[in-house]
């Protein structure tokens, strides 16, 4: 009885520190970096709704992990604050499960321009849903694509005022 528990304990402990890890790096990426997305709307959406189940089992395991700390204040104002973040996740998830988006989703229409030096750095036609009207609003957007992700350079961009001799026209 007594190995099972430890077993269950060292894997509490494993399973926690893999799951802060990635909590952790995932914050420390969109606080860094928050213009990079996946490059379909689809693996946003997906990834949204992951990370979003994700927090609130992360929140779940905070709890049992709070039980463990010895000054009672703390282990109060740890649990108040790890309340909030679970109330904030499933709030969040809600939101998702309406397919209400908090973020914009751009979707592509076309490459209009790619930068003659870097063949990664775009200009795309690029539609969203507004979400007073209903109806797509078209902008044009500079990206740079690698791999799966899209980093968003600059939004709305005026083509009439790009420098030729960087920038070649897509057919």
């Amino acid at each position: 009885m007594n190995f099972k528990s430890t077993k269950m304990n060292f894997n509490f402990k494993i399973l926690f520190r893999i799951s802060a890890t990635f909590f952790l790096v995932v914050t420390l990426i969109y606080f860094v970096l928050p213009k990079l997305e996946f490059s379909k709307p689809e693996f946003n959406k997906a990834f949204g709704t992951f990370f979003n189940i994700f927090c609130i089992l992360f929140s779940i395991l905070l709890f049992v992990k709070i039980r463990t700390i010895k000054n009672k204040w703390m282990a109060i104002f740890c649990a108040v604050l790890n309340l909030i973040f679970l109330i904030g996740a499933l709030i969040n998830f809600y939101i998702y499960s309406n397919k209400i988006d908090p973020q914009t989703q751009f979707f592509d229409i076309a490459i209009i321009y790619r930068n003659k030096n870097q063949k990664n750095d775009k200009i795309i036609s690029q539609y969203y849903v507004n979400w007073k009207t209903n109806k797509p609003v078209t902008t044009n957007n500079r990206v740079y694509d690698f791999g799966p992700f899209r980093y968003f350079i600059e939004y709305d961009i005026d083509t009439l005022q790009l420098d030729k001799k960087e920038w070649l026209k897509e057919n």
